[in-house]
Parts: structure tokens; sequence; C-alpha cells
């Protein structure tokens, strides 16, 4: 560490995600980039190839992410389940034990399966949700490590058929290499896409697209389970700096940006208008969001966002407070 400052240089240790989303928001003049493993090294190296040749693509574009969770990110379904029991849980793959550990009654655990099912469960959700929104589906697929083609392909093909026989207008849809996807954010974005990936990658492009997009408070997430249970979230912390200073202030000084909070409310209330049939609730969740979008289109910033607008001249950077009292006065 000494002989690192003494060189005056800087280092830090991230997430792989937060590394790719410096790339884009903040790229450093000169840096090195030490990353764990090849493939992940080799989507960051096409990133940067491709930001040097490209530059920035423009803001127009409204991409989001499908992530197939699957703890580790390249298995394909996964499911929850609590130990019935005391005792060791094994996990033995092709007769080798791989892994061992005690688990207690009631311990929750996460197994991945390559299992249809669950796949099935998410392609559905992925073309459901396309055709809702009027999304093209750009599907991110590793070909030249596993053997996904034929699953895929039937479950693809069985979702779409499901879909047109309910009257749902199965989406375009095209399936590439997640590289590929990677290199269509940045040369070639989409207007209205949906991009679904394994966890990993997805993790690496979402952060991607929210730094495209200007920052992380602007992007929501909402995770659905197979049982229709959904979650709405802001997907990001508090910054501990911000954090500091607004206690000290005693909250006079709020220098945090709630986009992400006010998308993840009116999502949950639009979808719950749908689910009752109550249209005065889902009008409102959508009027929400455009008051939002339309709070920042007008230039009322908070400082995350500062030179990341379409027009920056007519920027204004207010604080917390004043941010969503522009949202309360144009909704």
């Amino acid at each position: 560490k000494k002989q690192i400052e003494d060189l005056g240089l800087n280092y830090y240790y991230e997430l792989i995600d937060a590394q790719a989303a410096r790339i884009v928001s903040n790229p450093p003049e000169r840096a090195l980039w030490g990353v764990p493993d090849n493939t992940t090294g080799r989507k960051l190296l096409k990133l940067v190839n491709q930001l040097r040749e490209f530059g920035i693509p423009s803001r127009g574009a409204h991409v989001s992410i499908s992530r197939m969770s699957a703890g580790g990110g390249d298995q394909y379904g996964s499911f929850n389940m609590a130990a019935r029991e005391d005792g060791i849980l094994k996990v033995i793959v092709d007769g080798d034990e791989k892994h061992a550990r005690q688990v207690k009654k009631g311990d929750p655990m996460l197994l991945m399966s390559n299992d249809r099912e669950a796949i099935k469960d998410w392609v559905l959700q992925v073309f459901r949700d396309a055709s809702r929104k009027d999304k093209e589906v750009y599907f991110g697929l590793k070909r030249e490590y596993m053997e996904y083609d034929d699953v895929y392909s039937d479950v693809i093909t069985e979702v779409r058929r499901e879909l047109a026989s309910e009257h749902t207008p199965p989406p375009s849809f095209m399936i590439m290499r997640p590289s590929s996807q990677l290199k269509k954010m940045i040369t070639d974005p989409p207007r209205n896409a949906l991009y679904p990936s394994q966890n990993l990658d997805g993790d690496i492009f979402s952060d991607i697209s929210a730094a495209l997009g200007g920052s992380l408070a602007t992007a929501s997430s909402i995770i659905e389970s197979k049982d229709g249970t959904m979650l709405f979230e802001a997907p990001h912390g508090t910054a501990h700096d911000l954090y500091l200073k607004y206690l000290e202030s005693d909250g006079k000084i709020a220098h945090f940006n709630p986009s992400a909070l006010i998308f993840a409310l009116a999502n949950a209330l639009e979808t719950l208008g749908e689910r009752e049939g109550n249209e005065p609730l889902s009008q409102y969740a959508v009027q929400l969001k455009a008051a939002l979008t339309g709070t920042v289109d007008r230039g009322i910033v908070t400082a995350d966002l500062k030179g990341k607008t379409v027009n920056q001249d007519s920027e204004k950077v207010v604080d917390m407070a004043v941010f969503l009292d522009s949202v309360e006065a144009l909704l």
C-alpha cells in the first residue's frame, strides 16, 4: 500500500459490476484492471475497446435487464427451501463430493439445477413482460460453453405458442452471446429492449445500463417468484459519506436521489392496480413515474445526475427535499 501511495497511484478493490460501471461513467485516463476470471476480463476488454471506438452512446435507449438468478450465474434454474432437519448437507456431482456443510432445521438453502421448469418460468416472465411493454428481446446465452441451445430453443418455442394462444402477441427476439449483448448496448442501443441473461452477466449489464442512464439511483428492480409473489426494490444502498453528512446536519443536508425508491413504489402500485382491476391506482402509478422522469427532463436533478441529462445547460442541481417537491408539483 505504501509503495502504491508513494508512486501517486490510486487503488480500488471493488465488485466486477462496479468496475464495469466505472469504465462507463467515470473512466480514468490510465488504469490497470484486475479481474478474477478470463470470461469477465474478456467482456471488460471488449467494453473498453468499444467505448474507445464508438464513445458513450446517447441516453435515448430504454433497456431493461432480466436476470436468471441461480446463485452462481451459470446454472439454468434455482429454488429455495428450508432444511428439514439438523444434519450435514452434501453436494455430490457425478459421484464426487464437491461440498459439505452443517445445517440446522429451518436453515435456508439455495439449490441450483438444470431444471426445465425453472427455465420455462423465467422465459415466460421475459416474453410476457416484453409483450406488455412492447419491447424487443435480446437473449444472451453462453453457447460457447454449455449445451443451452436445445433446451432454450424448445422452451422459447413452447412459451411463444402459449402466449399466442392467450392472444398475447409474442415480441420479436434474437438469441446472441452475452458479449454481443454488451456490444449492442454500446454500438447500437435499441430504443426499447429487454436483455435476458444469466445472473453474473446480468449483474454486469445492469450496472453498465444504469451508468449509461446516468446513475444507479435511477434504476429499479423487480423480482418475481414462481408463485407470483413480487419484490419491488431500489437496487442500490445509500452512499455512506452522504449519509454521515445527513446525520451531522440533523437532516438538513440530504443529497440523495430518491428516484429508485419512487420507481419501486410506482411499479408495485401499478402491478397491484392491474391485479385488482383498480384502474385509478394503475393510472396514478403511471402518472407518478411520468412526473419523476418529467422533473429530470426539465433539468431539476440531484448531484449524481449533474452533467448527465440531454440538455446540460438547463440543469439545476437540488437536494432531495426540493427534488421531491418538484416531482409532487408536476404530479
